[in-house]
């Protein structure tokens, strides 16, 4: 439990500062689960391709396909449902102009990555 908060702290901290500095088109606020202290902002067309599994046409599988939550808590619930044996990696804010979104990482037992967009809109810069 002590983990959890520490990590959703992190992650509103993290939120907070990023609304407060003005947000720059097409960044991504990164925050790896293993070590939280290497987080960072990289634009989009710098960060690193691995072999994930990006579906456009997936719910959830692109900017494009977001699903709607109304919390960070949220968030995590429906990619339990979605993937039950998906371990969470790491979480990314990622900004399109006046857009917000989250981006979850994660690794299915297979050992294949599997990304799932949020829109975050609803609530994001809101506290």
């Amino acid at each position: 439990m002590k983990q959890f908060a520490k990590i959703s702290f992190f992650i509103l901290f993290s939120l907070f500062l990023f609304n407060c500095s003005g947000a720059k088109p097409k960044t991504v606020a990164s925050t790896s689960i293993e070590n939280q202290n290497n987080s960072e902002n990289i634009p989009i067309s710098e960060s690193k391709s691995s072999s994930t599994n990006e579906d456009p046409k997936r719910e959830g599988g692109s900017i494009k396909t977001a699903i709607k939550v109304k919390s960070i808590a949220e968030e995590y619930q429906i990619v339990k449902q979605l993937c039950p044996s998906c371990k969470v990696k790491g979480q990314a804010l990622i900004s399109e102009g006046k857009k917000h979104y989250d981006l979850l990482n994660t690794v299915n037992d297979k050992g294949e990555e599997i990304k799932y967009y949020f829109d975050i809109n609803s609530f994001f810069g809101k506290w």
